[in-house]
């Protein structure tokens, strides 16, 4: 089978690799959607996210679905030829934060695409069954790619534990933050602001429901959140850019007793926040580490319309695994304006 594999900073390759063999436990599923994600350009661009350096060749991608080609031992529930979509993280299921129900903390979990880890961006891969998940009729292969960054963002809003009414504000654009707003929409949450500098992703946001959409995280971003709030504040702030600056801003656009999440990863390994403005405020701040099981959840809302993700432009064209490459550069254009891109392995 066709593999796609990091043979340098900014450099990806195409090779053939084994098809994996299903072991007692697991399913074999053609990938047929990858979804490329902010962490794999972070990985083509510098070759690290922190502390995670990665060893070359590195397989990428970790947002699949696809289909079910085979069975290993002793697995139920499932069946040939069945569409499903992958949760990419591989937990211990022992370790002490497994066992207290908070398995993307796992000591020990594998991920997809991660340093000396395997990846989706191939033909067939083989997952343990508990990380495949069935998917509606009505929800086809991009949009179960999908399951990964809205399930990201519902873990955002599990962690500030979003209300319906609430109203939130997100910084980012980019695939995450626009999952941010679909699934706003969806849970009864108004978004009103949105800051993003490609104005492609504003427009994608503004069809999803995004009230005021800017070009920037300062004072230009800081008025379109108190203009829909009549000076308030956002009662929850998504960060999804990982700019340096963004945190700070997300600070200062929060209402008095806000939450913040912080979801983009930034490049830098330290950054600024007044803390006078966090304190005053009495803000909650928390971090999201990837999602826990919440690929269900979302592939049930995406079951009528999809949250509207297709609709509003969020996808490109799919490509191919020859396409890796421009793929990932075209992320990095700010000038390209791409919003999702989706790989099938299908296509070669």
């Amino acid at each position: 089978m066709l593999q796609a594999v990091l043979t340098a900073k900014r450099r990806v390759a195409v090779r053939e690799a084994p098809v994996p063999e299903p072991k007692p436990g697991e399913v074999l599923v053609e990938v047929r959607a990858v979804g490329l994600c902010g962490s794999d350009l972070h990985y083509w661009r510098i070759g690290r996210i922190g502390d995670q350096v990665i060893r070359f060749p590195q397989p990428l991608g970790h947002e699949p679905s696809g289909s079910v080609v085979a069975l290993g031992r002793g697995v139920r529930g499932l069946r040939e030829g069945q569409a499903v979509a992958v949760e990419p993280g591989i937990v211990c299921g022992r370790c002490r934060l497994c066992r207290i129900g908070r398995i993307n903390l796992c000591e020990n979990v594998r991920f997809l695409g991660a340093p000396g880890m395997p990846a989706a961006l191939q033909r067939y891969l083989a997952m343990p069954a508990e990380n495949v998940v069935p998917m509606p009729r009505s929800v086809d292969f991009a949009l179960g790619s999908a399951g990964e960054p809205l399930g990201v963002s519902m873990q955002a809003f599990d962690l500030v534990a979003l209300r319906r009414g609430e109203r939130v504000a997100v910084i980012g654009g980019g695939p995450i933050g626009l999952c941010v707003v679909a699934l706003a929409q969806a849970l009864g949450a108004q978004t009103v602001a949105l800051a993003e500098p490609r104005a492609k992703r504003r427009r994608v946001a503004s069809a999803l429901g995004a009230g005021r959409t800017v070009a920037d995280d300062g004072g230009t971003f800081l008025r379109a959140v108190n203009a829909g709030t009549r000076g308030e504040g956002a009662d929850v702030v998504v960060e999804c850019s990982g700019a340096p600056s963004s945190l700070d801003a997300a600070v200062r656009a929060a209402a008095r007793g806000g939450r913040v999440a912080i979801v983009g990863i930034p490049e830098v390994d330290l950054l600024r926040v007044d803390p006078h403005v966090w304190r005053r405020k009495e803000l909650m701040i928390v971090n999201v580490r990837r999602s826990n099981r919440t690929l269900p959840r979302c592939l049930r809302l995406m079951r009528e319309g999809g949250l509207g993700l297709r609709k509003a432009g969020f996808f490109e064209p799919v490509v191919g695994l020859a396409g890796v490459q421009e793929a990932l550069a075209r992320l990095d254009d700010d000038g390209a304006g791409a919003v999702k891109i989706v790989i099938d392995p299908a296509l070669g």
